[in-house]
């Protein structure tokens, strides 16, 4: 036998004050005789004690057995076979690589997994499950308790967060269709309950961290080389901290700072001005318990251009970007977008053309058809003047808006959640989405040919759409867990993970899958290395806090027996309440609860 909620048991320990009330006396009271004489009976057994006698009526026993199963019925008893097929869910999330004096949760949780394997035998039968990337059978065979152990201690977290999962349900399915006799959940989130077959064994504690929860480096702009690097770091506290943080590349130091971070807060920190280097790295010098997220990459593209891929049927309006120094312009007709390969463009242009669904690529529709996934086009006005717009916003600075005057405008009726960047009296000339953090952009009118000083206005505006795109080229992170796109793989082409592990790709293939660890992948492909940076974009794992407690509850599947003894509770407490109230009023105490002294029974017969 075995209790589910142990913690009750503790209620034996209140069990000796029910005696309290049996050992009361009532205190003494004074009382004048005109003689003594009658009081030498008395006198010979005096009662010096504060303790009356003991006298204990049979109801009493039974109230002590009433309490007793009480207290057994909220300790849920669980009479079961030992078990035998049993399945262990493993969390190998990134919190479970959180410290716990000096040992991380992870591997707490494979010492408890070891003890439980310890105590199947060797007839036992156990299947090894993963939680991260999602709920997965380790092997399609049972191991053996032995075999288990030593798979166990191979495994190691990932950098991954967690996939929220009904544990409750889960279990339930898994007894009932693999016939589990018990189903354990080895995690850093607290339980709450548990039945006959799901047991949650919880290992940690409620921490304090702090975090970078993004970084990115960028050009300043088109015309700019000069590089800048922002960064925000998260205090998962009560309380405020400080913390230095260091910008790294190339192996050393590029700057650093000292930052204040309130708490329960965030705080951004920005260098601009350092070396270039192909990769860099954020980190903060703090001795938290999560030392995962005190790091965070990121890559500076190798090219310092901008790849635009112009979809038109007037192609030469766009090829007048190739005049604008750092973009590099592909034409190609609206028939053939579905046959190229545009992973490498950092920008398509749809100039009089549209596509069913919004690209993977940052866009710009110009004056697109109606079917395009972004607006629909309102009537067309001539030189239409702009009553306001979007400020401060990148594609607004230094814009002239009371030169900026089309000679042909449609205006934009949105049908996606974004902003107006640019208005007239008649409705949206310029329209900006940002969908999966891609940007999207809409016009209305016509910025091209670009023309330089010819049009300043208008090339102004065209400059800060480029340098919007080219920004939103550095914003976009590589999450782990996430495939990678890596465009069409041919044979020889091989990308290094970060722990150093060389994978061969799959010629025909288009994405790595595995991206379980965070930091810089290499991809070598006909002799050229293109760096990625990929990092843990879950600020849910880095909120060691209060994690969220999985609740069991329900009817058991299995094979084991539940408690039956815990629905009887509220009746059980019923009955002791009212065996109290009937021995208090009709069968009063003989000791010191008595209405009457026995010196007034004395008097009485005297």
């Amino acid at each position: 036998m075995e209790f589910l909620n142990p913690t009750a048991l503790f209620g034996f320990l209140a069990l000796p004050l029910l005696l309290v009330p049996y050992l009361i006396r009532r205190r003494p009271r004074r009382v004048i005789f005109s003689s003594l004489l009658l009081f030498t009976e008395l006198a010979a057994h005096p009662h010096a004690r504060p303790w009356g006698r003991l006298r204990l009526p049979p109801i009493l026993f039974l109230q002590l057995l009433l309490l007793t199963l009480l207290v057994l019925a909220l300790g849920e008893p669980v009479f079961s076979v030992r078990p035998t097929n049993v399945a262990m869910l493993l969390d190998n999330s990134a919190s479970m690589q959180t410290l716990e004096n000096g040992k991380t949760r992870f591997a707490l949780a494979k010492e408890q997994a070891r003890t439980l394997l310890a105590d199947l035998g060797v007839t036992g039968k156990v299947d090894l499950y993963l939680t991260a990337p999602h709920l997965e059978k380790m092997r399609a065979s049972p191991f053996a308790p032995s075999d288990a152990a030593e798979t166990l201690a191979r495994q190691e977290p990932y950098d991954l967060g967690e996939t929220p999962a009904d544990y409750n349900r889960l279990f339930s399915q898994m007894a009932g269709e693999q016939g589990y006799d018990r189903v354990y959940l080895l995690t850093d989130h607290p339980g709450r309950s548990q039945s006959g077959t799901a047991r949650v064994i919880s290992v940690g504690q409620s921490k304090e961290n702090l975090a970078v929860v993004s970084f990115q480096v960028r050009r300043s702009s088109l015309t700019n080389s000069r590089l800048e690097a922002t960064a925000e770091l998260m205090n998962f506290s009560a309380k405020d901290q400080k913390t230095k943080f260091s910008l790294r590349g190339g192996g050393s130091i590029l700057a650093s700072r000292d930052v204040a971070i309130p708490a329960g807060k965030s705080a951004a920190v920005d260098f601009e001005g350092f070396a270039s280097h192909p990769s860099y790295e954020a980190e903060i010098d703090a001795r938290d318990a999560l030392p995962l997220d005190n790091r965070r990459f990121a890559v500076l593209s190798k090219s310092r251009e901008l790849r635009v891929l112009g979809i038109s049927p007037r192609p030469q309006a766009i090829a007048s970007l190739r005049s604008i120094p750092g973009v590099t312009v592909d034409l190609i007709s609206p028939g053939e977008y579905e046959k190229t390969d545009r992973l490498r463009y950092g920008l398509e242009i749809f100039h009089f053309s549209t596509v069913a669904a919004l690209p993977r690529n940052p866009s710009l529709f110009v004056l697109p058809p109606d079917n395009n996934p972004l607006v629909d086009l309102g009537r067309p006005i001539s030189r239409p003047g702009v009553s306001s717009w979007r400020e401060p916003h990148p594609l607004t600075r230094y814009v002239n808006f009371a030169l900026l005057r089309p000679s042909y405008a449609r205006i934009l009726k949105p049908n996606a959640a974004g902003h107006p960047i640019i208005e007239s009296p008649d409705g949206p000339l310029a329209f900006a989405v940002e969908s999966q953090g891609v940007r999207h952009l809409a016009l209305g009118f016509d910025p091209f040919p670009y023309l330089g000083r010819e049009n300043l206005p208008v090339s102004i505006f065209t400059l800060n759409v480029l340098d919007w795109f080219l920004g939103s080229a550095g914003d976009k992170e590589n999450a782990t867990g996430q495939p990678l796109s890596l465009g069409t793989i041919r044979t020889g082409d091989q990308l290094i993970t970060p722990k150093g592990d060389k994978v061969s790709l799959n010629p025909g293939s288009s994405n790595f899958p595995e991206t379980f660890s965070q930091g810089i992948y290499q991809l070598n492909r006909a002799g050229e290395r293109e760096l990625i940076a990929v990092n843990l974009d879950n600020p849910g794992e880095s909120d060691l806090r209060d994690p969220t407690p999985i609740e069991i509850h329900g009817e058991d599947t299995g094979r084991t027996s539940s408690s039956l003894l815990f629905s009887f509770w509220p009746y059980l407490l019923l009955a002791s309440l009212l065996l109290l109230l009937i021995e208090w009023f009709i069968n009063p105490r003989s000791g010191g609860w008595t209405l009457r002294p026995r010196s007034s029974r004395i008097m009485y017969r005297l």
